[in-house]
């Protein structure tokens, strides 16, 4: 071979290699992670660096890796004319948790075999928001739906509430009928207390937005709750951030979120225990761009079960034998009116905790 045909190899090697990098580095910097899977074993056989980085998993760690939830996506593949489907399936990341991702596929061929090639994206927050709007949505149907049978109920409840009163007055403390119509009357009073909360709960009213002092609002809610919380022997412990800024709100509606989840709190201890309460500043956002004041209410009661976690903001949902089901759903709105959040954790015979976040505005931090 002589020297200009070893010259031209070289030049076609060095083109090659050119190409190579630019198509790896288009793969790599790809703004959608990018799988290759094999079928039937369903092992990764390359992923690029946004995969790695949604994943939070080393390059290293994702190849070879087995991810059967692309079967569906193979099956869909396989039964359509589409060169392309387009999906949504959740992937585990470094930390165990699910990531909801839209997909869309192909089969590419390599070598004679049929490799699925897949983008994916990132949905779980679209996701989040969606549920909180369909949530919303059926709060404000329910609220109207309720509001009328609330009134029905009223007037019907008060000529019995009467009647029962007039019947009652016959009657010795020591009769049975006496005893009777006190638990009635009982009853109906716990009707009333259900419509009246079912009345509050279908009129929400706009916030009347104060400067506040969220240390000074627990301290308050806590004056309020204090007949509750001493029946049993519980012990409150606070823990509040004294740098922390005023922030925007409505004093009274948050004074309610407060004494909602202190209730709760003390319902969820039996006999003894403890309350536990924390005031700090929380980094929120993918960028960590925004700031919010967070309040956490813990306590080492009976906690709640996996499958009722998922409902306990749902109107009317309750596992107490005296409870409306209505405490969690109007905290949740009231802080969604309040640009806010309620997250909460919780595990069975160990206890709960709510986290209140409530954006900081900037003019207000010192």
């Amino acid at each position: 071979m002589n020297s200009e045909n070893e010259l031209e190899i070289n030049n076609k090697l060095r083109q090659l290699e050119k190409q190579l990098a630019w198509y790896k580095s288009f793969f790599d910097n790809a703004t959608d992670a990018v799988f290759i899977v094999q079928p039937e074993t369903w092992s990764v056989l390359d992923v690029n660096d946004y995969a790695s980085q949604m994943l939070g998993k080393d390059k290293s760690q994702l190849l070879g890796d087995v991810l059967p939830q692309f079967r569906r996506i193979f099956k869909l593949l396989t039964k359509t004319n589409s060169p392309i489907v387009l999906s949504e399936l959740s992937l585990e990341n470094y930390l165990g948790e699910q990531i909801m991702v839209e997909v869309s596929a192909r089969f590419v061929k390599f070598e004679g075999q049929d490799l699925l090639l897949a983008i994916a994206r990132d949905v779980s927050e679209q996701h989040a928001l969606t549920d909180k709007l369909v949530q919303a949505d059926k709060l404000v149907l329910l609220g109207q739906l309720s509001a009328g049978v609330a009134h029905e109920i009223r007037n019907p409840l008060a000529a019995v509430n009467l009647n029962l009163q007039i019947l009652k007055r016959r009657f010795d403390d020591n009769d049975v009928e006496y005893n009777y119509i006190d638990t009635a009357l009982q009853g109906v009073e716990r009707i009333s207390k259900i419509v009246e909360v079912t009345l509050n709960f279908s009129r929400p009213t706009m916030p009347d937005i104060q400067d506040i002092n969220i240390n000074t609002q627990i301290t308050s809610a806590l004056d309020l709750v204090s007949s509750i919380i001493k029946r049993k022997d519980i012990k409150v412990e606070l823990k509040f951030d004294d740098n922390i800024p005023l922030i925007q709100a409505d004093p009274k509606q948050i004074q309610q979120v407060l004494i909602n989840l202190l209730t709760n709190a003390s319902d969820a201890i039996k006999i003894s225990g403890k309350i536990k309460i924390e005031t700090y500043i929380e980094k929120l956002g993918k960028s960590y761009e925004t700031e919010h004041l967070v309040v956490s209410i813990s306590d080492n009661g009976i906690g709640i079960m996996p499958e009722d976690l998922q409902k306990i903001f749902n109107p009317f949902f309750t596992r107490k034998h005296t409870g409306t089901g209505l405490g969690l759903p109007i905290t949740q709105r009231i802080l969604h009116q309040h640009s806010g959040i309620i997250d909460v954790e919780s595990i069975v015979g160990k206890g709960t905790t709510f986290y209140i976040k409530l954006p900081i505005i900037l003019e207000n931090v010192k």
